[in-house]
């Protein structure tokens, strides 16, 4: 029994070593296996760096106005009584906008209406008089001095008949004014008062914006302003709708320049039929200044941007290849560039998050690049 045991050993010994060399075998294997799998090609859409032509055209940012903004506010003081409107609702012109509480106006149109009856009374009887005078002056029993006298109270009293009207005028003009009415077709907005609300004379209580059609407010700097021409058309894109463009022309050249900036302000105007554009937005608008010009382009699809550096993948001998360039402007779905490839080179436009540096590509469909 005692000589057995070195051959159990033995045994045991070379069991383990087989089970490691297996072990190990079977590591290296999969990692080979693995390897294979993560170097499989990834299928990817590809695009030649070309030329295309590219518009002169010159780039401005602006800010969208209404046409004409009417302020709303009180010609006299008083107390709002109702509020007929709200924050972007249309109206036309003519349309009540808010009244104010007309009871005290009300009263001064009844003292002024009371005013011309006196009035009016005392004309009566001066005329009365004068005429009596007239009269007598003709049969010599009363003096010129009399009759001239009596002739100036006429004459007063019309003038206080005249003043009583105007005075009654007055009242109900005010009475009419405190109903404010929409002097233009438009929008409500900026809205500031409401029911009960004490107004002074002169404040602003809402807005009236006419945007039917709407200015493009730009400046453009002197070097640029001759290809600014009265007429000229405009294209006009806003960040709220990415792919609509708006046709407009310029309608407003201020002939003087700002005295701190030296640019001069430019309104473009352009139809808005849908009010789709509004008050307040920031707008880019695109003015033809020249003959059009070949530039490089790659589909913007192709383009990645990091911390504000812009990144192409190249295909490179059937890998990825990360390349820094420099964009210019662009040009419908393309984007020109300036410096970082040249012509013909293969571009990825898809699967960009799915890329890294150096990954193995095949063209869609099977050929590789």
């Amino acid at each position: 029994m005692i000589k057995k045991k070195p051959r159990v050993r033995t045994l045991m010994l070379i069991l383990m070593l087989i089970l490691f060399i297996g072990t190990v075998v079977w590591r290296v294997y999969s990692a080979q296996q693995q390897a294979e799998l993560d170097i499989q090609p990834l299928a990817v859409t590809m695009a030649a760096v070309s030329w295309t032509q590219k518009p002169n055209t010159l780039n401005l940012t602006g800010t969208v106005e209404g046409i004409t903004s009417a302020i709303i506010s009180s010609r006299f003081a008083g107390k709002i009584e109702e509020i007929r409107v709200e924050d972007g609702q249309a109206v036309s012109t003519g349309t009540e906008l808010l009244r104010l509480d007309t009871v005290e106006l009300a009263n001064a149109e009844r003292i002024a209406q009371n005013n011309i009856r006196q009035a009016q009374a005392n004309l009566n009887t001066a005329q009365t008089d004068y005429q009596r005078y007239y009269n007598l002056y003709a049969q010599q029993a009363v003096t010129k001095q009399q009759l001239e006298s009596a002739q100036a109270k006429m004459i007063t009293s019309q003038v206080e008949v005249d003043n009583a009207y105007a005075n009654l005028n007055n009242a109900q003009k005010q009475i009419d004014d405190g109903s404010l009415r929409s002097p233009v077709n438009g929008v409500i907005a900026n809205k500031t008062v409401t029911v009960g609300q004490v107004v002074s004379p002169g404040t602003a209580l809402m807005t009236v914006e006419q945007i039917d059609q709407v200015y493009v407010v730009v400046n453009i700097e002197q070097k640029d302003i001759v290809t600014a021409k009265l007429g000229t058309a405009v294209t006009v894109k806003v960040d709220a709708y990415p792919e609509e463009s708006f046709a407009g022309i310029i309608a407003v050249i201020n002939p003087v320049a700002g005295s701190e900036s030296r640019m001069f302000r430019v309104k473009i105007k352009v139809d808005n039929a849908g009010q789709l554009l509004k008050s307040g937005m920031f707008a880019q608008a695109a003015l033809i200044s020249g003959q059009t010009k070949s530039v490089l382009a790659v589909p913007r699809a192709a383009m990645m941007t990091q911390k504000g550096l812009h990144y192409v993948y190249v295909a490179e001998n059937g890998q990825a290849k990360k390349t820094l360039v420099e964009i210019g402007d662009l040009i419908g779905d393309l984007l020109e560039i300036k410096a970082g490839i040249e012509e013909g080179r293969a571009v990825v436009i898809d699967n960009l998050d799915k890329i890294k540096d150096g990954d193995a590509l095949v063209g869609e469909g099977g050929d590789s690049r």
